[in-house]
């Protein structure tokens, strides 16, 4: 905010204006020649206790003299003693009522002592006496009905002092712009801050000329500006979440009129015109904006999502490239650079750029996921895990992260974890193949009930999966199920006929259940397909617990010779 009027300096330029140019002091003996009036003993070099002593003596000699008291309260407000200054501009008023500085000091030091009603009176009596109508006074006025917790009226005082200048826009009428635009958004009537900077934002560009502010309303010019420029810059930001892409251009445009050096804002309008689809005009602005400030990120950054969106990746590259060249801080241009180089297939780079974001805790679960994916492409599964953990963190019903995080969990042998992702990824995304892998990577961890519950979810999506069907009979096998897996693999030889694994497997069921006859008939069977050590030992047990030793023995001794030659 601007400082207020009613300040020390302003009481001594009000002092100032109504005294004579001040007196030059005579140094050819080393000393400071005794001043001649009021004004010399106000613009002198001598103390202030000095100063008012002189005054105090001149009073004695010239007590209806209202200018010594005037200026008396000037250095006791310049102290900030404001009780001894009320009371020499209070005399200074008494001296000549009609004297229009002494009111308007008398009444800012009262606004500074907390007696608003007295001091909006005071500066309505210099506004009487004053030869211009005292339009300055209104921005006093309503600076010290706002003081007071009186925003109605501080409102309506700063309204008076622009009707007062007429329309006119300049010094005076430009602080009490910004002034009433302050309270107005203070107040939380933003219809009436925004309106009312929309008036005037014209007319204080063209004040300050496009040049700096070098006084009071160039500074005020200066703040309406600023502020009128976040006003187009939110709107256009509301415009774009609401996808009104092509309001939010015309109001990034608007912005740009108010402050042509913001190389933040070309960026800005050339993607809000190329989400309206209008590529050509965002193209111009994108280029423009590049070329006027080549060292700004905001441009390349536009150019290279339009060459994205156009399915132009090299071009893509090559500017994104340069927009983080020029900051490095960006992780969402390093992304965008990541994932053009993975949709090449060109891992390497894709891992150079994601790799950079990777431990960025804002970085997004996508990008996240896509630097994990292209780690996973390269074998690099150990690696993969801590990106894709944090997807699955921050962003649980992503389906394609648990199972891709469950593949990595898996190739790294954490069949626990893996079984866990997998099982999850399952819930998202009730898929046959989840359920196998969950099935998997149970039975390595010896849980072989849970992995044939797991492998009966996936027969259950797709029945003609003869490796699910397998699976579950092994599992149940594992847990002493054997009826079960029996069964299973009964279902499975009408899918699988004269399948060794089958066979192999029912047989072992049968022996298991004291099947005997059955047993052998499967063994016999089996060994039709494929003659192995393992079909010709477990036919020599079963014959041993039936009681005939002789064709035992003669099924291990073949047993051995076939495992001597290695099958």
């Amino acid at each position: 905010m601007l400082p207020r009027v009613h300040t020390i300096t302003a009481l001594l330029l009000a002092a100032a204006l109504a005294t004579c140019a001040a007196a030059q002091p005579d140094t050819t003996q080393g000393t400071v020649a005794p001043p001649d009036s009021a004004t010399d003993i106000l613009t002198s070099a001598l103390t202030d206790e000095e100063k008012i002593s002189a005054l105090n003596r001149m009073i004695l000699l010239n007590p209806r003299n209202p200018e010594l008291y005037n200026n008396l309260g000037v250095i006791y407000a310049e102290r900030e003693e404001w009780t001894p200054a009320r009371d020499a501009f209070i005399a200074a008023v008494q001296c000549d009522p009609r004297q229009p500085e002494a009111h308007r000091n008398l009444g800012m030091v009262m606004s500074e002592m907390g007696m608003y009603d007295l001091a909006v009176s005071e500066f309505e009596a210099y506004q009487k006496f004053s030869d211009d109508g005292g339009r300055d006074a209104w921005l006093m006025i309503g600076d010290t009905r706002h003081d007071a917790g009186d925003v109605p009226a501080a409102l309506a005082a700063y309204e008076s002092g622009l009707q007062a200048y007429g329309g006119a826009y300049g010094p005076g009428s430009a602080e009490l712009v910004i002034a009433r635009a302050l309270l107005l958004e203070g107040s939380g009537d933003i219809e009436g801050y925004e309106a009312l900077l929309r008036r005037w934002s014209g007319p204080a560009s063209d004040y300050l000329g496009g040049g700096e502010p070098a006084d009071r309303a160039g500074r005020a010019s200066q703040a309406i500006l600023t502020r009128m420029l976040q006003i187009h810059v939110d709107d256009a930001a509301l415009m774009t979440e609401s996808g009104l892409h092509a309001q939010a251009a015309a109001a990034y445009e608007a912005a740009m009129v108010l402050a042509p050096d913001n190389q933040e804002l070309l960026p800005l309008a050339a993607m809000a015109w190329f989400d309206a689809g209008e590529s050509m005009k965002a193209k111009v602005l994108a280029r423009r904006a590049t070329e006027e400030s080549p060292d700004s990120p905001g441009g390349w950054k536009a150019r290279g999502r339009i060459a994205e969106a156009e399915k132009r990746p090299r071009d893509a590259i090559e500017a994104y490239r340069k927009a983080f060249e020029l900051d490095e801080t960006q992780t969402d241009v390093a992304a965008r650079v990541g994932q053009i180089y993975l949709s090449l297939g060109d891992n390497v780079n894709a891992r150079k750029f994601m790799g950079a974001v990777a431990s960025d805790p804002d970085t997004a679960p996508e990008i996240l996921y896509n630097y994990g994916l292209s780690l996973q492409r390269d074998g690099a599964h150990e690696l993969a895990l801590r990106p894709l953990r944090k997807v699955v963190e921050r962003q649980p019903g992503m389906g394609a992260a648990w199972r891709a995080l469950a593949t990595s969990l898996r190739q790294t042998k954490r069949y626990a974890e893996a079984a866990r992702a997998y099982g999850q990824a399952f819930i998202l995304d009730s898929d046959a193949r989840l359920a196998f892998q969950q099935g998997y990577c149970l039975q390595h961890c010896e849980r072989p009930l849970e992995a044939a519950v797991a492998y009966e979810k996936a027969m259950e999506l797709d029945p003609a999966d003869t490796k699910a069907r397998y699976n579950h009979g092994l599992s149940l096998m594992a847990a002493g199920e054997y009826g079960d897996a029996l069964a299973s693999f009964q279902a499975l030889d009408a899918m699988e006929p004269d399948s060794y694994r089958v066979l192999f497997n029912t047989g072992v069921c049968h022996q298991n259940l004291q099947q005997h006859d059955e047993a052998l008939l499967a063994y016999e069977t089996a060994l039709d397909i494929d003659e192995t050590s393992a079909v010709w030992n477990n036919m020599g047990l079963v014959y041993d617990a039936m009681g005939a030793k002789d064709d035992a023995k003669e099924c291990y001794e073949e047993g051995k010779r076939l495992k001597s030659e290695g099958k």
